[in-house]
């Protein structure tokens, strides 16, 4: 760290480099700390149910962007009344 701070204070027109570099590391990391987190197809703990997908009702969405909102709100709407046989 010391060495880096010394190379930045001798030539102050990589500091931008690694301003950037940095901010994609640590951009990166808390990206895939996100991905572990909340997506239901990642498997962390080896005691919860092999299969994590099958946990997922149909009129969740579990997409990071989803274009069509309408869709999953009519989804979600139709979920709650039974369905007539």
């Amino acid at each position: 760290m010391a060495g880096i701070v010394h190379l930045v204070k001798t030539n102050p027109a990589l500091a931008p480099l690694f301003i950037f570099g940095g901010s994609g590391v640590v951009g990166g990391i808390a990206y895939m700390g996100h991905c572990l987190r909340s997506n239901p197809d990642v498997i962390i703990a080896k005691t919860k149910p092999e299969k994590p997908w099958e946990r997922i009702q149909p009129h969740e969405n579990v997409k990071l962007w989803s274009p069509n909102k309408e869709f999953w709100d009519n989804r979600k709407a139709n979920a709650a009344v039974p369905d007539r046989e």
